[in-house]
């Protein structure tokens, strides 16, 4: 299992990868993100969070998933939108968010033999996990998670929701810009 923890107002969230063999190399990254929100919203915090995997073999039952650590929210919620599944969970001080790609636009996204199945994303109060598809020998494949925080009340608490409705092609370049 491969993993990386950031810290958030709402404690430590943990970013892993369960089924790494040596037949499957694997890159987990993480970015500071400044996301294009509308006008008059702003989010305190906004991280980006890269899977990619590259196999030097088949390779079947990877899960990348997020999960946070306490639990110091009062309230939790599954929200969704077009092309985006994510869960917020707040307290009376902030708001935390993480969403990733629905099934949708990761199919559209990846090779015809590397689809994902239906309720491949699912999210719980615990946090959101990805089953990613079976994984051809060779293959190079990407997926990410997007987290992002406010403190509370803000005027515009839909910011995070925007926030984490971040695009995978400009997450990939964000990275890729960052370790230059």
């Amino acid at each position: 299992m491969q993993n990386l923890i950031i810290d958030t107002p709402l404690g430590e969230v943990n970013f892993f990868v369960f089924g790494v063999t040596p037949a499957v190399s694997i890159h987990l990254d993480s970015v500071p993100l400044l996301p294009a929100l509308p006008p008059g919203m702003s989010v305190q915090g906004c991280l980006g969070i890269l899977l990619r995997v590259h196999c030097h073999e088949t390779v079947e039952d990877l899960i990348f998933e997020c999960r946070l650590q306490e639990r110091k929210y009062s309230d939790h919620s599954f929200e969704s939108g077009e092309h985006l599944i994510a869960h917020s969970w707040e307290n009376e001080h902030s708001i935390l968010m993480i969403g990733t790609e629905d099934e949708e636009c990761l199919n559209a996204r990846l090779p015809a033999q590397q689809q994902v199945y239906p309720d491949a994303v699912t999210s719980s109060v615990k946090g959101v996990s990805i089953s990613l598809p079976e994984l051809t020998k060779g293959s190079e494949s990407s997926f990410h998670f997007i987290t992002a925080w406010n403190n509370l009340p803000t005027p515009e608490e839909i910011a995070c929701w925007f926030a984490v409705d971040y695009k995978h092609a400009e997450l990939v370049r964000q990275v890729q810009g960052a370790s230059k």
